[in-house]
């Protein structure tokens, strides 16, 4: 085995393996875990505190208990966190973070603190006015908070100092993945659309300074190797996530690679970086006041298609690829702005319905097919 094919499966197993990696830290520091739900939770605040940020993205787990609590038409992801939660899965964390991302999830904290003693559930309320100076104040309001319920979980108060360096360590870890992603670009032969994702969906389940050590070693490695002709078909992949896993490989399949994305589990993780300030908490909110392009935030001017469009040609992609969440209004109402956008721009690209409990892909794949060889043509 190559260094390269170990540090690979470093970032497999902690992707397919989240329960083991959260308990193996939690015995290694016997800190505790928060569990945080997508796409705006305070990490920093998380990690300041002195706890383990767990990001809860579903999985592909059969629904049986959920539709107890949520309706049909809830997207997949909020199905299978409920239905994680009441199998047991989240014992293991010490509390779980909210935000109100969408209708779904402003019922989420509720309905987990109805359905189970424990883990609690620390709710946050994002502004839509997040821009203008007192919608700034009141997300570091909202920040303060939930890291006064930390204490109740912790015991350790978040302070400035403890802040700011959490905000360094974020900071360092968003850099470093904007780095691999331009660097994956000259290596498409192994950075596969399955390994992007191990690389991405990993750093959910470990500290981020364990994280932002490995990608290095990663991107090392890379630059060691020639850099690869992909003669393949290049796209930027947006949405909320790229799962189930074998929506990947049915990319690969068709010679399709990932050269860039815009998805909420992914590089909106780490493109914006937490501005310099005097006040930790307000730099917080500073950042979420300046980001742009997700559907999940007020976007009254529609940025997300021509900053779409914009990535795409920088990177030479050759068209992109909309993974639409099944049930996901908030992505289903930008949509049309979306495709307005890049056909002005003249930029092809496909809408695939997915769900993480997709019971048959060939739909999925006969348009991943078709939208392959129309961009050969």
């Amino acid at each position: 085995m190559t260094n390269l094919d170990r540090i690979l499966g470093q970032f497999e197993y902690a992707a397919h393996h989240p329960g083991r990696m959260v308990e193996e830290w939690k015995q290694e520091t016997g800190g505790k875990a928060v569990g945080c739900l997508p796409i705006h939770a305070p990490e920093e605040v998380i990690h300041a505190a002195g706890m383990l940020p767990v990001g809860l993205w579903g999985g592909n787990v059969s629904i049986n208990k959920a539709g107890e609590y949520l309706q049909a038409f809830c997207c997949s992801i909020m199905k299978a966190v409920m239905e994680l939660a009441l199998n047991g899965a989240y014992r293991i964390l010490d509390a779980i973070v909210s935000p109100n991302t969408c209708d779904t999830m402003r019922c989420i904290p509720l309905m987990i603190d109805y359905a189970l003693p424990h883990p609690p559930v620390i709710g946050l309320a994002l502004p839509d006015n997040r821009k203008i100076e007192a919608g700034i104040i009141y997300t570091a309001n909202e920040y303060k908070k939930v890291a006064d319920e930390l204490i109740k979980v912790g015991g350790r108060k978040v302070t400035d100092d403890l802040l700011r360096e959490s905000i360094k360590v974020y900071n360092e870890h968003r850099q470093v993945m904007m780095d691999f992603f331009d660097v994956a670009i000259d290596h498409l032969d192994v950075i596969t659309p399955y390994v992007r994702h191990m690389v991405i969906k990993s750093s959910f389940y470990m500290p981020k300074e364990k994280h932002t050590q490995w990608v290095r070693e990663l991107i090392a490695e890379l630059n060691k190797l020639p850099v690869h002709d992909f003669k393949g078909t290049k796209v930027v992949v947006t949405g909320i996530m790229q799962e189930p896993y074998e929506l990947l490989k049915i990319m690969e399949e068709f010679n399709i690679a990932i050269i860039a994305d815009d998805l909420a589990q992914g590089s909106r993780q780490f493109r914006t970086q937490i501005p310099d300030g005097d006040d930790p908490f307000i730099q917080l909110a500073r950042k979420f006041a300046v980001f742009e392009g997700c559907s999940c935030v007020a976007d009254p001017l529609k940025l997300r298609g021509s900053m779409l469009a914009e990535i795409a040609k920088e990177k030479g992609a050759n068209g992109v690829i909309v993974l639409m969440m099944k049930f996901c209004d908030p992505e289903e109402y930008g949509y049309p702005f979306i495709k307005q956008d890049l056909e002005d721009a003249g930029i092809p690209h496909v809408y695939i319905e997915s769900e993480q409990q997709m019971e048959s892909l060939e739909q999925a794949r006969t348009r991943l097919q078709a939208f392959s060889e129309m961009i050969k043509m």
